[in-house]
């Protein structure tokens, strides 16, 4: 079990956690206009009075790495932005920052800000919108107009949106009526999924050799981060669950801090202790400093929405790495479009002792800071040779926040 975490901590040379952006600069916009029509008891939030959606106020826009940004309500009109190429979920809040509901459009918890039709220059017209218990449903579907996904992406996005839901259900872990994020409070609870992919590709000499997914072995661990004001004394943290069924098994991994936030993995192992075992969905808790916090944890099957990056490596007439492309596939082989699903991409090179030849990129960053980041071709300021490598590592973070190591061997 202790060397399952070690790929885990492997992955977390960099780490940066969201923070406050309310830079307008080449970001999508999104803009709607407050109706009175619905009433909604702030119960999620443990709020005592009865709010509507005329008491909006303040419009939080927020992703999975923790960036979050806060925009006024004027006249009942708002225009909030974010960066392309992430996903976000709006929140609607009065005065006080207490919570009214969350943007519920075309069937979604989450805004996909990606194949975008006017690109940067999109503009997202919720046009009216209204409450409904704590969905904010706008009249304006932007879905198929200014987002251009397919059906079959959408329905992919209905399928792993439970992630945001979790995610809005969360936002008040300490049940103080605040939205944790806007305090550095905020605690986010997601999935690592560790897998054996392959067989790199060589040159234009040999494709990778995807294995047989029917009986892929799928490492399991939850990842939690939080908040600047929620860092532990001790590097010692608990977690427990599911509350209505709760696991006898579960262990801390890798531990560490950034400037800005905390990062913790759990697993479950196995008999053997071998391989760590899925987590269910539902509520669990988590314990710092001797206080409780309510999580509800939401998963996903990986060998159903699993998108494999394929690795090439490129060499020189000395047999010496030069570059790697990645191709993306689904685990049948078809293919996909990577933009859609995939924002943060890390790439290791390491030889046999583990050691590292390589790396770049970082999963622990908030995506606002760099939605660009590379994810096709990646060439290497000094070519290594081709004989010293013996495991290469293609990391990447879907748009949800859930987390996928795949390993790539020559054998």
């Amino acid at each position: 079990m202790r060397n399952l975490f070690k790929i885990a901590a492997i992955a977390i040379l960099l780490i940066s956690c969201g923070k406050n952006n309310n830079s307008n600069d080449s970001k999508v916009v999104i803009k709607g206009r407050i109706s009175t029509s619905a009433i909604v008891n702030s119960s999620k939030l443990k709020s005592a009075n009865s709010l509507s959606l005329s008491d909006t106020r303040k419009i939080l826009v927020f992703n999975s790495s923790g960036g979050y940004s806060v925009f006024n309500v004027n006249d009942s009109s708002f225009a909030a932005s974010a960066a392309s190429g992430t996903a976000i979920a709006i929140s609607f809040l009065d005065a006080d920052n207490k919570f009214i509901g969350c943007l519920h459009a075309g069937g979604l918890n989450v805004l996909p800000l990606v194949s975008l039709k006017n690109g940067d220059n999109t503009v997202i017209d919720l046009s009216t919108l209204t409450l409904d218990d704590t969905n904010v449903i706008p009249v304006n579907n932007p879905f198929g107009n200014q987002i251009g996904l397919r059906a079959d992406e959408i329905e992919w996005y209905k399928e792993l949106g439970t992630f945001y839901e979790s995610l809005s259900k969360n936002i008040d872990a300490d049940n103080d009526g605040i939205p944790d994020i806007l305090e550095n409070k905020y605690i986010f609870i997601g999935t690592q999924y560790i897998v054996n992919g392959g067989k790199w590709g060589i040159n234009d000499t040999l494709l990778p050799q995807l294995h047989d997914t029917s009986s892929f072995n799928i490492i399991y661990h939850i990842r939690i981060s939080g908040g600047k004001a929620l860092i532990p004394s001790s590097s010692k943290i608990g977690l427990s669950g599911p509350e209505d069924d709760p696991y006898t098994d579960i262990l801390q991994g890798y531990y560490t801090t950034g400037p800005d936030c905390f990062i913790s993995f759990f697993a479950r192992h196995s008999d053997n202790g071998e391989i760590s075992l899925p987590f269910k969905k539902g509520i669990y808790t988590l314990t710092l400093d001797g206080k409780n916090y309510t999580l509800n944890y939401s998963n996903v099957c990986p060998k159903h929405f699993l998108i494999m990056p394929e690795p090439t490596i490129h060499t020189n007439s000395n047999n010496e790495i030069i570059s790697v492309s990645i191709d993306y596939r689904l685990s049948d082989n078809s293919s996909v479009t990577a933009e859609n699903f995939v924002y943060l991409v890390q790439m290791y090179l390491k030889d046999e002792k583990m050691n590292m030849l390589y790396n770049v990129g970082s999963l622990y960053e908030n995506p606002e800071a760099n939605p660009k980041t590379e994810k096709f071709n990646f060439n290497l300021p000094k070519p290594i040779q081709l004989s010293e490598l013996y495991e290469l590592d293609m990391n990447y973070q879907d748009l949800l926040g859930n987390e996928y190591d795949i390993v790539w061997k020559n054998e």
